[in-house]
């Protein structure tokens, strides 16, 4: 239980100082108007990074829905590698770029620490409603700006198929990247709401509303 304790502050730690790399880079790529190059690194290993937390769920290192994280991760994973990295050239141009990054950054880094503290003792109550609440206007904006992305590039998966893999081969399996982006398109409009009602969920667990303050009621006096 302390190996995994100290496994999951160090990991934490970790990936939430990646993401304030990632706000930074963000900040400093769009000044000098050069953001894909300057995020690049630090945004890919940032999120690549989060894999690791579906294995975390899958082995019971923590307490969490595997299906909600495998949802949330691998879509990620999907617009980072088959959307932004091989078309970088256009999306890093793109406006919903730059808010699903800082939407992603803005979300993580209070989470990810709120996780790392979570190791060691309590968070405190105003870590425990950022991390709580910081989804609710970051969510959407993240995931109207990844399925953004996703629409305008899509032409572009079209023409040139990146990672797709074609028959015959060794496996005898094939995959088509043009078929998977409608695919993960589609999949935005059932999935936005789901995973927002189950983050609301969680919240009701964690951010109890203030008690209203005790009021001392006067009799009428006949």
């Amino acid at each position: 239980m302390k190996l995994a304790k100290a496994y999951l502050f160090l990991y934490n730690t970790a990936v939430a100082i990646g993401w304030s790399f990632v706000l930074g880079n963000l900040i400093w790529g769009i000044c000098t108007n050069d953001l894909w190059s300057t995020v690049e690194w630090s945004l890919k290993t940032s999120q690549t990074v989060a894999v690791l937390e579906v294995l975390h769920a899958l082995l019971g290192v923590v307490r969490t829905n595997v299906f909600s994280t495998f949802v949330q991760v691998s879509s990620r994973i999907y617009i980072l590698w088959v959307v932004a990295d091989p078309f970088h050239y256009v999306v890093g141009k793109f406006l919903a770029f730059e808010t699903m990054v800082l939407a992603w950054s803005l979300t993580e880094i209070p989470r990810y620490a709120y996780f790392a503290i979570g190791q060691v003792q309590k968070p405190p109550k105003w870590m425990t409603w950022l991390r709580y609440s910081s989804f609710i206007p970051l969510y959407p904006v993240g995931a109207a700006s990844e399925a953004a992305c996703l629409y305008a590039v899509l032409p572009l998966i079209k023409e040139t198929r990146p990672y797709s893999i074609y028959m015959p081969n060794t496996l005898n399996f094939a995959l088509d990247s043009y078929f998977t982006s409608i695919c993960s398109l589609l999949v935005y409009i059932p999935g936005l709401p789901f995973m927002y009602s189950h983050m609301i969920s969680q919240r009701a667990k964690y951010v109890k509303p203030a008690e209203p303050s005790s009021v001392s009621a006067t009799k009428k006096v006949d």
